[in-house]
């Protein structure tokens, strides 16, 4: 063969097994960098899609696990009295807010719906989607409902997306709430889940392509070359062959430059330019491999997974930097070290076995859990991925580990688990210990290096129990059973007296467990961290310990952990004391039931009777069985009072039944067997179940009695008891009417005011009997003058007033005025007894220039003083002159004000006294006012001007802020007296703020609302409004205690004492004066006790200055009594030194 020959050949053998080589390891290297791409997306797929389906099943059990929760709250919220209907709707309400305020991170969300298929929560809420269809026809919402009414799981379909309509396959998870007829659930997009790995795949195939692309064009251009060079070389047989070819064979062997000079022919000088260029092609080859393998370096040198390479026999050849901080270590520290002195000592054997298993069988890799030991002795857990590396014959020579820490993920996936396992417990109903123990068991699992126990505290004993406990020794257990909380006994002592978190890392060496040192001795127990249970009103309901085998602080997700227990026991803890609470309500209201002298029955949807208790079936005159299955309405509700028939359609029982609403009737008959009727107050309320009506219940009793006490203490509250004439009340009454008819139609009209001169000597002189006679023998002659459209009344004492109505002149009233004390001329006698009196007559004409009622008596009360001045039996009328009284009440409504301002009002306490036992059990603060010119000022010489003027209620929120003061320094004190009881206006009590006002001031001053008593007069209450009835209800509940003053002098009937929760009725002195020699206040008395003990409310008399009137009180069965037989109004230093004094006697 020719020498050109020769290099033909051999430059196209050289060039077809580069090329061949190139070729072979580019493609080898891109296969092998797709094939464990696709095999690391697979693992990666499976894993997230995995991941997915759990984190669905999650979201929905733990938004269903929140809707029952929020369902407990509103029903303890509410009460017992609270409608369950309306607690469903308010709770359902928020639920629905709370799905549709949720939102995940791919866009995820809660959706629910009925049953029905009406949407509540998601895009479609509001709608009804039960016929929804996917893009393949499939009823969506339909298979939803099944899968959830088959106890919830999985279903997959195929949606279109927003905003690009692209169909894609959703998989959504959905559980039931059986009880409200609801499905929840919560669905993702699958494809969001591969959006990754195809990325990654298509990628992987442009790469492909790409050597693919530049491996074959490489061949193209050099086999194109060759056979160029190859023609060249063959017409140039004079080339030194063999030096040629040396050449070039070291050159390419060497990867050296080659230069022309060094061939002597141009056909070598054209193939050492290609083979020049096949050089600078491997050294860029070669370099592009080198900063590949410095790239791939880089990335596993800082990565945070962590990436170890181990020999078949578990020997560990490399681990980047993040697998050995994960551990405490440096990296140098983990080569040659055995990858199973990693793990805890009882699962090393397993893994060694697992290696050698793997290196013989080569089953295909995948992904697995374990744990890991730290430099510290701390386990984590750690998510490995594996394969194999091979030598050059396909042999295993050792594994790739790919790891990642999910300590955190599996702590919160247990966590979850457990929460999710005691919270089925709870709604299955299972018993508390059998609760409190699988937080124990959890707590366990998700830490082993924890020993757990939950005790229990006892609010009486404060002592504390244990209710769970499954790795305590037990023998330590029986030791600290019953141990009494406090400060420094112990973790459990102190964290359930402070309510807070404690953490003792070593037993032995702390204070706080001195007392069982001895005893932890012989338990490996060294630490102890301690967190209370604390309720949802902040008491301490027991608490969460967390003992450990070795000294040591928490961690942060140890501190996580004791918390979420703790919250979780409370719950189960405070549910199970609510079912507690209602088992022993129901035989609670069992007993009332069969008991209670009120009347109730239940009727079914055709108003038949279902049930009856003992006192309703004696009151209508029927055996219970009897009455059993019958028709309510002929039976006992079919006539009106009058005989008239009452129709099906107006019973107001039946309508409750028809309408659902609540029926309060105060007044009507009901029939008994023998045909007699009587009067009834009743309420019908509708029984409902799931939002259905199934009923009703009625209660009702008797109130013949109380109507007529009602009738008795009406009149006696409108007329004088001795004369029988209307009284001050009624007589305001009908000047204020006369007051709007003159305002109306210019009815002119005259007040006379009478007052009786030297009255006081004849009760001195001939007894009050006498004067009691005397009074009668007035009214009756002052009735004799008087015309039929006169009002006359006795307002106290020996004062009359006289309404002349339809006058035409002054004369008029004079020419009365007259005839009166003409009248009064005659002498009067009384059981055998002469007496000569007169009268002093002040009179008002009243005009337009009349504010109200209080302005027109003062200006007739001012001209009463002007006619006593005068002389006394005389009368005299109302002039401007006689304004000097007003203008001192303006001026001493300015005083006033300025007096609240420079802090010249004090308040005086006077003691109130049980009667029977002469204890003290409060007192009543009555304002003063020292004036800086004229010294104390009583209250009677600025109260009227306070009303008069607008200035009663800045003076009585001063009295109650100050009176709040005083409780709460004498609480400081440690002092024992009782209750406060402030008077409060009508605008305290008509604020639409009145009970946040009061809390207002309890809680600026530190006064304890069960010291407190607030008096009202029955005006306020029968002003008083739904708004008011709820706040005072609500006061009541904290403790503070209710009374009306001046009972009996107001207009309030029966029905205004049960509708407002009031403690105290409070006797007015005006009846208690003359208790004891006026018959009339004497039987308003005894009505006023008598209703009070029938109510269940306490009677206080005020106003008790003598002996005969205590005792009085006392034989009628009055409670509580206050005067100056008792005690006068003192000084709060007074008040003091009297409450430290032991034994001392009320008078």
């Amino acid at each position: 063969m020719s020498p050109p020959s020769l290099i033909v050949s051999v430059s196209r053998r050289m060039l077809l097994v580069l090329l061949a080589t190139i070729v072979t390891c580019l493609t080898v290297v891109t296969v092998f960098e797709y094939r464990e791409l696709a095999r690391e997306s697979s693992l990666l797929r499976a894993r997230d899609l995995q991941q997915h389906r759990e984190r669905l099943e999650s979201r929905v059990r733990v938004a269903i696990a929140y809707a029952r929760h929020q369902l407990e709250r509103e029903t303890r919220a509410a009460g017992a009295g609270g409608d369950p209907a309306e607690i469903l709707a308010r709770t359902q309400e928020t639920v629905l807010d709370w799905f549709n305020a949720l939102r995940f991170t791919n866009g995820s969300y809660i959706f629910a719906g009925r049953f029905d298929g009406l949407s509540l929560a998601g895009p479609a809420r509001g709608r009804n989607v039960l016929e929804q269809t996917d893009v393949n026809g499939k009823k969506v919402v339909q298979a939803l409902i099944e899968q959830a009414r088959a106890g919830g799981g999985f279903v997959d379909y195929v949606m279109p997306r927003f905003p690009d309509q692209r169909s894609a396959p959703k998989l959504s998870y959905v559980e039931p709430i059986e009880e409200w007829g609801w499905y929840v659930g919560s669905g993702v997009f699958v494809d969001d889940i591969e959006s990754s790995i195809q990325a990654m795949h298509q990628e992987v195939r442009e790469r492909l392509w790409l050597e693919l692309a530049t491996i074959t064009g490489l061949f193209v251009v050099i086999s194109l070359i060759a056979a160029w060079q190859t023609r060249r070389i063959a017409l140039q047989e004079r080339l030194d062959t063999q030096s040629c070819i040396d050449y070039l064979e070291q050159a390419i062997h060497t990867a050296a430059d080659i230069t022309a000079e060094e061939l002597r022919f141009r056909e070598f000088q054209t193939i050492a330019q290609a083979a020049s260029t096949m050089i600078a092609q491997r050294r860029q080859a070669e370099q592009a491999l080198r900063e590949s393998e410095q790239r791939f370096r880089t990335l596993v040198e800082v990565s945070q997974y962590y990436i170890q390479e181990i020999d078949v026999e578990g020997c560990i050849q490399y681990a980047n930097p993040a697998s050995a901080h994960l551990l405490g270590l440096e990296p140098k520290d983990l080569i040659g070290r055995n990858v199973s002195m990693l793990l805890p000592a009882d699962e090393r054997a397993t893994l060694l076995k697992d290696l050698r298993t793997f290196a013989s069988e080569q089953p295909t890799p995948s992904a697995y859990y374990n744990r890991n030991l730290t430099a510290n002795g701390q386990t984590i857990d750690v998510e490995v991925g594996w394969n194999y590396k091979r030598d050059e014959s396909g042999q295993v020579t050792g594994f790739i580990s790919i790891a990642k820490d999910v300590t955190d993920y599996q702590r919160a996936r247990l966590l979850l688990n457990g929460r999710n396992r005691v919270l089925e417990m709870l709604a299955r109903g299972q018993p508390l210990r059998d609760m409190l123990t699988a937080i124990v068991a959890y707590i366990e699992e998700i830490a082993p290096h924890a020993i757990c126990s939950i005790h229990l505290l006892d609010p009486e004993t404060q002592t504390l129990s244990t209710a769970a406990a499954l790795r305590l020794p037990e023998f330590y257990t029986r030791a600290v059973e019953g141990s009494r909380v406090g400060l420094g006994v112990g973790s459990c002592g102190t964290a359930a007296v402070t309510g807070q978190r404690v953490v003792i890392a070593d037993l032995l060496s702390h204070p706080d467990w001195s007392a069982y040192r001895d005893l932890m001795l012989q338990t490996p127990l060294r630490a102890c961290w301690s967190q209370p249970i604390i309720g949802h009103a902040g008491q301490v309901l027991g608490t969460v310990a967390i003992y450990a085998t070795r000294v040591m602080e928490p961690s942060p997700a140890d501190l996580e952990m004791i918390e979420s227990a703790a919250e979780l026991a409370a719950i189960v803890i405070e549910r199970d004391r609510a079912e507690n609470a209602t088992r022993q309500a129901e035989e609670k209201a069992r007993l009332l039931l069969e008991s209670t002298t009120e009347g109730i029955f239940g009727l079914d949807l055709e108003g038949r009777v279902t049930f009856i208790n003992p006192a309703a079936a004696n009151m209508l005159g029927y055996e219970p069985e009897t009455l059993i299955g019958q028709p309510v309405h002929p039976l006992i509700h079919h006539s009106r009072a009058n005989g008239l028939p009452l129709p099906p359609e107006c019973c107001p029982i039946l309508a409750t039944l028809q309408q659902g609403q609540d029926c309060h009737a105060t007044s009507e008959v009901l029939w008994r067997r023998d045909g007699s009727c009587f009067p009834a107050e009743y309420w019908a309320t509708p029984v409902r179940r799931d939002h259905r009506i199934e009923g009703a219940v009625v209660t009702f009793h008797d109130i013949s009695a109380r109507q007529r006490a009602e009738a008795e203490i009406q009149h006696l509250a409108f007329h004088d008891s001795l004369t029988g004439l209307p009284n001050r009340l009624l007589f305001k009454e009908e000047l204020g009417q006369a007051l709007a008819a003159l305002r109306r139609d210019d009815q002119r009209f005259a007040l006379h005011m009478l007052d009786l001169d030297h009255f006081k000597d004849v009760n001195d002189s001939l007894g009050h009997p006498v004067g009691d006679e005397l009074l009668r023998a007035v009214a009756e002659r002052l009735t004799a003058i008087t015309r039929g459209t006169d009002v006359l009344a006795r307002f106290g004492g020996d004062e009359f007033a006289l309404l002349q109505s339809k006058i035409g002149e002054i004369g008029d009233a004079a020419a009365l005025a007259t005839k009166i004390i003409e009248a009064f001329g005659q002498a009067f006698w009384i059981d055998g007894n002469r007496i000569d009196i007169n009268t002093s007559i002040g009179i008002l004409i009243a005009d337009q220039a009349c504010h109200d009622v209080d302005d027109i008596i003062t200006r007739a009360d001012v001209a009463l003083y002007k006619a006593k001045e005068a002389g006394r039996g005389t009368h005299a009328f109302f002039a401007d002159s006689m304004t000097q009284q007003l203008r001192r009440e303006m001026e001493i409504a300015r005083e006033l004000i300025q007096a609240i301002q420079n802090d010249e009002l004090f308040i005086d306490y006077q003691p109130q006294f049980d009667l029977d036992s002469g204890r003290l059990v409060g007192m009543e603060a009555l304002v003063r006012w020292h004036h800086p010119r004229e010294g104390v000022r009583q209250p009677a010489a600025f109260l009227p001007v306070t009303e008069k003027r607008g200035l009663i209620r800045p003076l009585s929120d001063w009295v109650l802020k100050a009176a709040c003061c005083q409780i709460r320094d004498w609480s400081d004190r440690g002092l024992e007296f009782g209750r406060v009881a402030v008077n409060l206006c009508a605008q305290q009590v008509g604020d639409p703020d009145f009970g946040d006002n009061i809390l207002a001031v309890l809680e600026q001053t530190g006064a304890r609302p069960e010291h407190l008593e607030l008096e009202f007069t029955e005006t306020v209450l029968i002003a008083a409004d739904a708004r008011t009835q709820a706040d005072i209800a609500r006061l009541s509940e904290l403790g503070i205690h209710f009374a009306i003053d001046d009972f009996g002098t107001g207009f309030s009937s029966m029905q205004y004492l049960r509708k407002f929760r009031t403690d105290k009725i409070k006797i007015d002195r005006e009846f208690i004066q003359d208790v004891t020699q006026d018959a009339g206040d004497a039987e308003i008395v005894k009505a006023t006790i008598a209703l009070g003990t029938a109510l269940g409310l306490i009677t206080i008399a005020e106003g008790v200055e003598t002996e005969e009137q205590a005792e009085f009180l006392r034989r009628h069965g009055c409670r509580q009594v206050q005067g100056y037989l008792y005690g006068r109004p003192q000084s709060p230093e007074d008040i003091e030194r009297q409450l430290r004094t032991p034994n001392a006697s009320p008078h």
